[in-house]
C-alpha cells in the first residue's frame, strides 16, 4: 500500500503491521508533486527477496535511460549511476551485477533472449559460482567465475573492459566502455566473447516481433 508524506514516524506502523518477510520493497527519493506523490524521482530503487535463494536478495537502482543518454544530463547520470554501483559493491557481499532494461522478474538481457527454464532468473541464481546470468556495460562477476576466466589480468587483457575493479568479497566490477553511448555492437561481442564460457546456456530467441520493444543489439544472437 502507498503512504505519503513517507516519514520515519511511519516505520513503527510498518513494522507492527508485516507478519512475514515481504517478497519486495520500492523506494523513490525527490520532490513531493502537488498531487502528493513523487514525480521524477532523484533515486528510485527496489529490493527483491526470493524464497528459492534465502541467503540473497536483488538489489535494483532504477535509472531513466533518456536522462542517461541526453547530452544535457548524461555526465551526471553516469556519475550517480556508478557512484551507487560502487558503494553497493563496497558495503554489501555482491556476487552478481547487471544493467539490463527494466523487465518483469528481474531477467537479464540474456535471459530474456532465451527459451524455457534457462530463461528463469530464480532457477539461474543458485548457479551463481560457476554460471553467469548475463553480461551488459557495468556487471559484477563473482570470484570464483572471475578465477574460472583467467583472473583481473586476463580479463584487462582481453580488450573488452575499460576497467576492472577488485572488490572487497574477491568479486570483479566490469566496465566495458567509459560510457553506455560507447557501448556499441562491437563492444558488446568483445564483452560477450569474454565471458562467453561462463554463460547460462540456452537455445536462444529472437526479437520480439511486437513493436516498442527494447533493441535486441545488448546480447549475441548469431555466433
Amino acid at each position: 500500500m502507498l503512504y505519503n508524506p513517507y516519514t520515519a514516524d511511519t516505520l513503527p506502523w510498518l513494522d507492527q503491521h508485516l507478519s512475514e518477510q515481504p517478497e519486495s520493497a520500492g523506494v523513490k527519493i525527490g520532490r513531493f508533486s502537488e498531487e502528493g506523490e513523487v514525480g521524477n524521482a532523484d533515486i528510485s530503487f527496489t529490493v527483491v527477496f526470493e524464497e528459492d535463494v534465502a541467503d540473497q536478495v536483488k538489489l535494483g537502482l532504477h535509472v531513466d535511460t533518456a536522462a542517461l543518454l541526453a547530452q544535457e544530463t548524461t555526465a551526471a547520470e553516469h556519475d550517480r549511476l556508478l557512484a551507487v554501483a560502487r558503494w553497493a559493491c563496497e558495503r554489501y557481499d555482491v556476487v552478481f551485477g547487471h544493467v539490463s532494461y527494466r523487465r518483469s522478474g528481474g531477467v537479464t538481457e540474456l535471459e530474456s533472449r532465451l527459451r524455457g527454464r534457462p530463461s528463469d532468473p530464480v532457477s539461474n541464481a543458485p548457479q551463481w559460482r560457476t554460471r553467469l546470468r548475463g553480461y551488459s556495460w557495468l556487471m559484477v562477476v563473482p570470484s570464483g567465475i572471475a578465477e574460472l576466466l583467467g583472473g583481473k589480468p586476463a580479463l584487462e587483457g582481453s580488450g573488452a573492459f575499460s576497467e576492472v575493479s577488485p572488490l572487497p568479497n574477491g568479486s570483479l566490477l566490469l566496465q566495458a566502455t567509459p560510457t553506455v553511448q560507447q557501448y556499441d555492437a562491437d563492444a558488446v561481442r568483445a564483452v560477450h566473447r569474454a565471458v562467453r564460457d561462463v554463460l547460462v546456456q540456452g537455445e536462444p530467441r529472437g526479437p520480439s516481433p511486437a513493436p516498442g520493444q527494447p533493441p535486441a543489439n545488448l546480447v549475441v544472437l548469431d555466433d
